[in-house]
């Protein structure tokens, strides 16, 4: 299961905290096919990633910044791979 906001509302750094949460779960689907992680990065979530997001959004991430978290994590994942 993944791990809620600290807090209910806005706070500094949510955005990393919502990331950090999801980071476990998104290194489970990152054997998705490389295009899938380039339209992740680029704001166009699979199918898996949306299930994901709305995972999240269950146990208190909103929906929105779930989905920029996985975008993000996608990002730095092929930014990684780049190095």
């Amino acid at each position: 299961m993944l791990p809620g906001p600290k807090e209910n509302g806005p706070y500094r750094d949510r955005d990393i905290d919502c990331q950090e949460a999801l980071q476990s779960a998104f290194r489970a689907v990152t054997r998705l096919p490389a295009q899938n992680l380039v339209e992740a990065a680029g704001g166009k979530l699979s199918p898996a990633l949306i299930n994901l997001a709305k995972d999240a959004a269950r146990v208190g991430w909103g929906l929105e910044e779930a989905e920029t978290a996985i975008s993000e994590l996608a990002q730095n994942y092929l930014d990684d791979l780049g190095e």
